[in-house]
């Protein structure tokens, strides 16, 4: 954050009315952020001065005029509201002081000789930011922090559901990515559906400091951790390990065979919680985002290229033997990630394509990351591939993965065709195919610096370090 040697300001005029509350809000946060003022500290100011805004709107004769002010120093972030009619204002102005956040400061005070000034102010030395947008990324400090000894890890009740929202509000605003955590109602239908697994940490007085979910597509049978919050006084403590451990007990009851995460490449501390939670990498998903798709709060040393992912997996209940088809190049590979996620394998001999076509399915999400999957594999599937990759460049994809069952007998067919196109190897989805595994390659259209990726264990650089050099042609069939 900026260490300004003095305090510098930003103003706005506007009309006192309920539906400019918007307006104010994503005007304070931007001037917030602007000024180098954390994220979260920022969004709870906007959040601040969002609902005072309300509270005083209520009051105006729809014609009043308010003036903010926000100053930015070393300690501190200050918003001014100011604005004419003592009298219509007085009883209003009186209340705001209940209607706040307890940890949020405030106080007003006449101003001119018909007027009121509201301040409120956030403190920068309190407030510990986001690193990135799961809790689980803040580093942890030598800092003080209230002992976690009382705390447990909980399955939510429905009655648990407004205090979650008041968590993630702590800490991100009302800018979080799934809106859904903010509203009880869709939020507890999510988890009554099946879509949404939840865990929550509990402090010692039985409020919510926590939470992480498994958010699972209808009938699979992996589910992705994510939903992840840890309110700021209480990281550092391995929350998140302790929550994902309770998951892990949760997933097999609702007929789960595991869970995966997809921590990002741009700092290793998500990383580092996926290690401690006993999920071994099994995927490397290079160029899977835009370059601007990751958090605004921190320093990108993979600038200029698009964003990359590690996936993490582990099982949540004893894995069954496989029998694998393993492609000649990625043999020591695969057997190598299997190993790691404690599964025992037998490598069939190849026999080529087990069935008279193939079927397939192809996708491109609006961020330019293209799947071609095959669920089976026929003879023809060197054609088949190279239409599928005309099919979704055309649409936009920069980034490529093609999917296959790891134990169809054409896969080394397919895969030979695949390497002759630019393909190199992605990894392995683990029960990702209805309890079955997929084998993945993957394919980039534009220049990608794996020496820039951050990454945390010697797996997962082993790993990096093997994708590169198949991807420049160094590895042999």
């Amino acid at each position: 954050m900026k260490s300004p040697s003095h305090p510098r300001h930003s103003e706005l005029q506007v009309l006192l009315e309920p539906a400019r509350n918007d307006l104010v809000r994503a005007f304070v946060r931007e001037a917030a952020l602007a000024e180098g003022v954390p994220v979260s500290c920022a969004s709870l100011i906007a959040d601040d001065c969002a609902d005072v805004w309300l509270a005083l709107s209520g009051g105006a004769s729809g014609h009043d005029r308010a003036h903010i002010a926000l100053s930015f120093s070393r300690r501190d972030v200050k918003a001014r509201i100011m604005l004419s009619g003592h009298s219509r204002f007085a009883n209003v102005v009186a209340s705001l002081r209940g209607r706040m956040r307890p940890d949020a400061g405030i106080s007003c005070r006449e101003s001119g000789i018909d007027g009121w000034e509201v301040s409120l102010h956030r403190s920068l030395i309190a407030v510990v930011d986001m690193l990135t947008p799961a809790a689980e990324a803040a580093p942890e400090t030598a800092a003080a922090q209230p002992s976690t000894g009382d705390v447990r890890i909980d399955v939510p009740e429905k009655s648990d559901t407004p205090a979650i929202a008041r968590c993630f509000l702590a800490v991100y605003g009302h800018h979080y990515v799934h809106s859904d955590v903010f509203s009880p109602n869709r939020y507890w239908a999510r988890v009554e559906s099946g879509e949404l697994i939840p865990v929550i940490a509990r402090g010692g007085e039985g409020d919510v400091i926590g939470h992480l979910a498994l958010e699972r597509e209808s009938g699979a049978l992996v589910a992705e951790r994510g939903e992840a919050v840890v309110l700021p006084t209480y990281r550092g403590h391995h929350l998140l390990e302790r929550m994902t451990e309770r998951l892990s007990v949760e997933a097999p009851k609702r007929g789960l065979h595991g869970i995966y995460a997809e921590p990002l490449t741009i700092h290793t501390f998500s990383q580092r919680n996926d290690e401690r939670a006993g999920m071994p990498i099994c995927a490397v998903l290079l160029g899977a985002n835009p370059e601007s798709f990751r958090p605004k709060d921190i320093a990108c040393p993979t600038a200029g290229q698009r964003q990359s992912y590690l996936r993490t997996f582990r099982f949540v209940q004893p894995p069954a033997a496989r029998t694998i088809q393993a492609p000649a190049p990625y043999r020591d590979v695969l057997l190598n990630i299997y190993e790691s996620l404690g599964v025992t394998v037998t490598v069939a001999a190849a026999s080529g394509a087990a069935f008279p076509d193939s079927r397939t399915s192809i996708k491109v999400n609006d961020r330019g990351y293209g799947v071609i999957g095959f669920e089976r594999i026929g003879p023809n599937a060197a054609i088949e591939l190279e239409q599928a990759l005309r099919d979704v460049r055309a649409l936009g994809a920069c980034s490529v993965q093609l999917s296959a069952p790891i134990a169809d007998p054409g896969l080394s067919l397919l895969t030979e065709a695949a390497r002759g196109l630019g393909f190199f190897f992605c990894g392995v989805g683990p029960a990702f195919a209805d309890g079955a595994d997929l084998f993945l390659l993957q394919l980039l259209t534009e220049p990608l610096d794996t020496d820039k990726l951050q990454l945390f264990t010697d797996q997962t650089k082993a790993l990096v370090a093997f994708i590169d050099r198949d991807r420049n042609g160094s590895v042999k069939a």
